[in-house]
């Protein structure tokens, strides 16, 4: 099951979409006004890390983890 966060062009609601696969158009209406005006957020997350916990890198440089 996929979860896809949209948003409505036409009345600004946020909202979510869970669906079995790929989104298709049909999908996308909005549950407020039924408008078919609709963008894909990009929303990300970060699952098992506390507040305490450093950020974990997102950069795709090298390292010297003792390779090469």
């Amino acid at each position: 099951m996929a979860t896809y966060d949209l948003r409505c062009l036409s009345c600004g609601r946020e909202f979510d979409v869970f669906v079995q696969g790929f989104l298709k158009d049909e999908s996308k209406v909005c549950p407020d006004c039924a408008g078919i005006e609709i963008e894909q957020r990009f929303t990300g997350f970060l699952r098992g890390v506390s507040d305490s916990s450093p950020a974990p890198s997102l950069g795709g440089g090298c390292s010297s983890h003792g390779f090469g």
